[in-house]
């Protein structure tokens, strides 16, 4: 919900258009066009006309799924389902090899493509999910905006007042309204820490455990609110639609050539020694580099996620709270906001 605030000086409304209406009208528009180019053929060559026109108009659509498609699909991938429905389905092949050398490439590589000045925070709010120093995630008119820059951002946890005595803290005054900063209630549960931290002289162990710099990052909206979280089964079965699809094409290209002997041209033989063994080849490199690029991208950021142990009778049920006053970052304006989560839908911080 958002915090009551002054009206804007201009306000746009937006109306929405399905994406499958575009399509629709693109796939209607090219049928007509290649059935009028293929009434004044001749018999032989309607099938060439009309694939011909069917890509050329299409072009539009195609451009599409582009550049920023690529680079969206590439910011919002996490887990290697995701790595494998894009391998399965390449698209921005040329995008995606570009943002691969941008991020891990060698300074020699991205010189070549002209990125060699480019700061790394660039890069990060552009193709990466993570947050850091650089890089910040602000609502910002019903969604969410990367940016550069540090944001001003209150993240609270509040712990009903049943349930005050159950939580171990030393900090009183926080037991008074059971509002927690974030960070706070960490440390006093132990979390967010490096996993991999050695265990602290005795000198040290007097001291409150600070949290790893990874976890003093701002939030991730984008991931925990922007993003519609779906049940794994339905990734699974995307994953093994794109696989199926791939495998039937690569079978349709060698048993329609090597053995039905189909051929476009009825004035040429069939190309039956390397055509089809270039097209498997190909698409197999293809699918294989899509998908091991965008791993790279994907894993090439640490991942810091607190979950909630599983309840138990009297546990404390905490409600995350996120509260984001008007600012200003990188001369953009960002409204108030205030967002408080659903206890039934817990998220993934």
């Amino acid at each position: 919900m958002a915090l009551s605030n002054k009206p804007p000086l201009f306000s746009f409304s937006k109306t929405e258009i399905p994406g499958w209406l575009f399509f629709c009208i693109f796939v209607a528009f090219a049928s007509v066009r290649a059935r009028a180019a293929s009434a004044d053929s001749d018999a032989d060559d309607a099938l060439s006309d009309f694939t011909n026109d069917l890509f050329t108009d299409l072009g539009p659509l195609l451009a599409l799924f582009g550049e920023q498609m690529t680079k969206q699909y590439i910011s919002e991938s996490t887990t290697y389902y995701d790595y494998f429905i894009f391998g399965m389905g390449p698209i921005g092949v040329i995008t995606t090899i570009v943002s691969t050398i941008r991020l891990c490439g060698p300074a020699s590589l991205r010189a070549f493509i002209g990125r060699s000045k480019e700061g790394n925070s660039t890069i990060e709010a552009e193709l990466c999910t993570s947050t850091s120093r650089d890089v910040c995630e602000v609502f910002n008119n019903g969604g969410i905006t990367r940016v550069l820059g540090r944001p001003k951002l209150l993240e609270l946890i509040h712990v009903p007042k049943k349930y005050l005595s159950v939580v171990e803290t030393s900090r009183e005054m926080n037991r008074e309204t059971g509002l927690y900063l974030f960070r706070d209630f960490l440390e006093d549960a132990g979390c967010g820490r490096d996993s991999d931290s050695t265990t602290p002289p005795e000198w040290s162990r007097s001291r409150p455990e600070r949290l790893s710099p990874a976890s003093q990052n701002p939030p991730n909206l984008s991931l925990n609110v922007g993003i519609t979280q779906y049940d794994p089964w339905i990734f699974r079965l995307v994953a093994s639609a794109g696989l199926m699809l791939q495998a039937g094409v690569l079978v349709v290209a060698g048993v329609g050539v090597w053995v039905l002997d189909w051929n476009l041209n009825e004035s040429t033989t069939a190309s039956t020694n390397y055509a089809p063994t270039m097209f498997i080849m190909g698409t197999v490199f293809m699918c294989g580099g899509m998908c091991a690029s965008i791993a790279i991208i994907g894993q090439a950021t640490t991942e810091v996620r607190c979950r909630r142990a599983p309840a138990v009778t009297g546990s404390p049920v905490t409600s995350l709270i996120w509260l984001q006053p008007r600012q200003v970052i990188a001369d953009q304006s960002f409204d108030a906001y205030a967002f408080i989560e659903d206890p039934e839908k817990p998220l993934l911080v």
